[in-house]
């Protein structure tokens, strides 16, 4: 077999964990739209369970966790209320960065730059029904952290895709 056509290890290794996180991603949101809607007596639990720890948080001074806490509470809120709407999107993300791996497996260069869109809608979707002031920048960094380093990972690997060069480094 020619080296040139040899898939790298490192980045058959990204592409399954990466054809795991979409397709998990598909199949937990598509379940959770079917099955696991929540009723308004889950989503009184919730907001209960939400200020109970508040509450703790606030008799140990831990104000910046309270802060986090209760923006996570407004993110929550608005979420259940576009409960439908943002999962959709979520799974509509989901597949663009299972596509997009596809395209990387079979060699199309194209499909990294389709994962890194789908990397950075999956880092600011959330920002499609939730105002930025409610979501703790903390969320935001570390996707976008993350997702910077699989992009890189997988940029190691873009003279392959192309076709270019041999890779097998990883």
């Amino acid at each position: 077999m020619d080296p040139m056509n040899v898939r790298p290890k490192g980045l058959f290794t990204l592409l399954v964990l990466t054809f795991m996180n979409t397709g998990y991603s598909v199949l937990s949101t598509v379940l959770a739209l079917f099955f696991f809607k929540p009723t308004p007596e889950d989503i009184k639990q919730e907001k209960l369970e939400m200020a109970k720890s508040i509450i703790e948080l606030k008799k140990m001074g831990l104000n910046t966790m309270v802060e986090i806490f209760e923006k996570l509470q407004g993110m929550v809120d608005v979420l259940n209320h576009h409960f439908v709407e943002s999962n959709l999107i979520n799974i509509g993300i989901s597949i663009l960065g299972g596509v997009s791996a596809y395209f990387m497996m079979k060699r199309n260069h194209l499909g990294f730059h389709g994962y890194i869109v789908y990397n950075l809608l999956a880092s600011v979707s959330i920002y499609f029904f939730v105002s930025p002031s409610m979501v703790p920048s903390i969320i935001l960094i570390v996707n976008l952290l993350i997702s910077l380093v699989f992009v890189l990972l997988y940029a190691k690997h873009l003279a392959w895709m192309k076709g270019d060069q041999q890779n097998d480094s990883l």
